[in-house]
């Protein structure tokens, strides 16, 4: 006997009161048959009987990204040319520089050429006065060592050249601590001395006594004489196979070899048979004076006091 089909109680209950059976799950039903808020829908309805479509605001908008990106390329175009552009007060002071730097220059070679010409002035009057041979001599030697003439001789020829290429790059590209500087050209320069050389000349510089190698910036000066790069050639006169040897002896040629590997610094030690020195003219002595002088003017002063 087949059991007769019942109802649930509460679902009885339910539709005899006229309600729904899911009334209790309201969230689930708002969220399953209204997925879009009241007021988006609202919006969406408006829009769409106003006759706006999605696709015309994504054209407008991507219009109008479009013209801001011009306008604001075009600004900058406009801005960073107007720097880039020679202002010109700067061009004026340029060109002004150029023009002073130009006349010193002309001036300092007038000044060089009258220099010289005097000082083989004073070597015809020195000779005229000196009528002792012996005295001639003594005076022309110790002139040579000074370095106040030119000489010629054999030696060894050292030259250092800035990294990077030797200056085939734009200097202003080449790394700072590639370039040659004042102290590597000091440390060669007193290597050479102790090597047995007479007479050195670095760059048609002639060094004396008194002669000093600084540096102005990047530029390495020779008695205030700026040197022209990126070769620096030092000379110097004296006997070629002794002065290789000691100077391979010293640390002369370890400096140049660490120069080379940490700094791509090249050198070259050459022998010269024949080497031409140009001289750097009288000096001008501030403090010393001779014994004689010195001892005149002891007695004159012994005498004024007595």
């Amino acid at each position: 006997m087949t059991a007769p089909r019942t109802t649930a109680p509460s679902t009885a209950v339910a539709r005899r009161a006229g309600r729904r059976p899911d009334e209790s799950m309201t969230l689930l039903r708002e969220v399953t048959e209204r997925p879009l808020d009241p007021g988006y829908a609202l919006m969406a309805q408006r829009r769409a009987e106003a006759g706006e479509t999605t696709s015309r605001r994504g054209t407008a908008s991507t219009l109008g990204l479009l013209l801001v990106a011009v306008l604001l390329g075009a600004a900058t175009t406009v801005a960073v040319l107007d720097l880039r552009a020679p202002q010109p007060l700067a061009t004026k002071g340029r060109t002004v520089l150029i023009e002073q730097i130009q006349e010193r220059s002309a001036e300092v070679e007038s000044l060089s050429r009258r220099s010289a010409e005097l000082s083989s002035e004073v070597d015809g009057l020195q000779g005229a006065a000196l009528l002792p041979s012996a005295l001639v001599e003594i005076n022309e030697l110790d002139r040579w060592v000074n370095g106040a003439v030119p000489v010629r001789g054999p030696g060894v020829v050292v030259r250092l050249t800035d990294g990077a290429g030797g200056g085939l790059v734009d200097p202003g590209d080449a790394p700072a601590e590639s370039r040659v500087r004042d102290a590597d050209v000091q440390f060669v320069v007193n290597e050479l001395w102790a090597a047995g050389a007479e007479a050195i000349a670095v760059n048609d510089q002639r060094l004396t006594s008194l002669s000093a190698i600084r540096n102005a910036g990047d530029a390495i000066l020779v008695d205030l004489q700026p040197l022209n790069g990126p070769v620096y050639t030092v000379e110097a006169v004296g006997d070629p196979e002794d002065m290789q040897v000691e100077f391979a002896r010293s640390a002369g040629l370890g400096f140049l070899q660490l120069l080379s590997a940490e700094y791509g610094i090249e050198h070259e030690v050459t022998a010269s048979e024949g080497m031409y020195l140009p001289g750097a003219g009288a000096p001008t002595l501030r403090y010393a004076q001779t014994a004689q002088s010195m001892q005149s003017m002891q007695d004159r002063s012994v005498e004024d006091n007595g």
